[in-house]
């Protein structure tokens, strides 16, 4: 399967931008890259936080049948 690349345009603050300058410097790694990784942690925390809720909508779910069953 082939993979495309797609390039984005982004505006970022000074400090933001500095810090991504700094970063990639010390692990050696382009800022690209550094905000693509960046990104896809954010994903996977997005993808988490997702995953939890519907785990307490779960959780909610089995209390009111166990309280059910107990009546």
């Amino acid at each position: 399967m082939e993979s495309k690349l797609v390039s984005k345009h982004i505006r970022m603050s000074p400090k933001i931008a500095m810090w991504y300058e700094d970063r990639s410097k010390e692990i050696g790694i382009s800022q690209t890259n550094l905000m693509v990784m960046a990104l896809s942690e954010y994903m996977k925390q997005e993808k988490t936080v997702d995953v939890m809720a519907n785990m307490q909508e779960l959780m909610n779910q089995l209390e009111k049948m166990k309280d059910q069953t107990q009546k």
